[in-house]
């Protein structure tokens, strides 16, 4: 007699992941969080095999991709290397990928919301006086990248170092919580927001350090349900702001988008 349930509960099939697929996440996920930001040059392959652990034969399999998505320049001869190239998607190919990931971006968000929610009520219980000096640090690196009238950064450099230091911030959040499941979940959300339609992120900033002053605030005065509610508030806005680039050309979004 065959069995009505699964004979197998929680478990799946086992995908054999390929080292040079690894490497390639791994670079992936660095160039996106804006780590390495257009123009600059990655360490060379041997330094990346050897911090890696894996061949140069691994590394120049993953190098060979990222150069054919358009993400890296290889130069050769004097002064050459692994170069981040800046993204130039138009308008139209970025709204025409947010709608091939739609769900996804929208489950991304969710779950987004749900984790860092919670980061920033724990930080603002656990947070130390060290913690608050790391977040009002990066606060004051992101004005600083803003032009005289309180604009998001343009230049694709000024771009990727805002959305660097953007994901320190939250990250920073996380490590105040005390919790490092929380932690690598706040940065998995990271990186899965930018990979559907990362040359949306590249334009311009979504929604910037909205409430981001109001989160720090809440965290040093040991307020939890406000820390949680104006993180809820920011990331849903972010949100929001993505979600109308379906429709929005990116120069209307960004005009309505000036603060003062």
């Amino acid at each position: 007699m065959v069995a009505d349930h699964d004979p197998t509960p929680g478990m799946a099939p086992v995908r054999i992941v390929a080292a040079h697929e690894l490497v390639l996440e791994q670079i992936r996920t660095a160039i996106m969080l804006g780590r390495y930001r257009p123009g600059d040059c990655l360490p060379p392959e041997r330094a990346l095999a050897e911090f890696l652990n894996v061949s140069r034969t691994t590394v120049r399999g993953a190098i060979a991709i990222l150069a054919d998505e358009g993400l890296l320049e290889i130069k050769r001869g004097r002064g050459g290397g692994l170069f981040v190239r800046g993204t130039a998607a138009t308008d139209a190919q970025t709204r025409r990928a947010f709608q091939q990931n739609r769900e996804q971006i929208r489950q991304v968000f969710e779950f987004r919301i749900t984790v860092e929610s919670a980061c920033a009520a724990l930080a603002a219980e656990r947070r130390t006086q060290s913690d608050l000096r790391e977040m009002n640090r990066l606060l004051k690196a992101m004005t600083a990248l803003k032009g005289p009238n309180n604009e998001v950064p343009s230049h694709p450099a000024d771009t990727a170092h805002f959305h660097s230091l953007d994901t320190d911030f939250h990250l920073a959040i996380a490590k105040a919580a005390r919790n490092q499941w929380l932690q690598d979940a706040v940065l998995r959300g990271r990186v899965e927001m930018f990979r559907p339609v990362g040359s949306l992120f590249n334009v311009l900033d979504v929604t910037g350090d909205y409430l981001h002053d109001r989160i720090v605030e809440a965290i040093e005065r040991q307020e939890p349900d406000k820390a949680s509610r104006y993180m809820t508030e920011h990331i849903d806005t972010t949100g929001h702001i993505v979600e109308s680039w379906v429709t929005t050309p990116v120069a209307k979004a960004a005009a309505t988008r000036k603060r003062t």
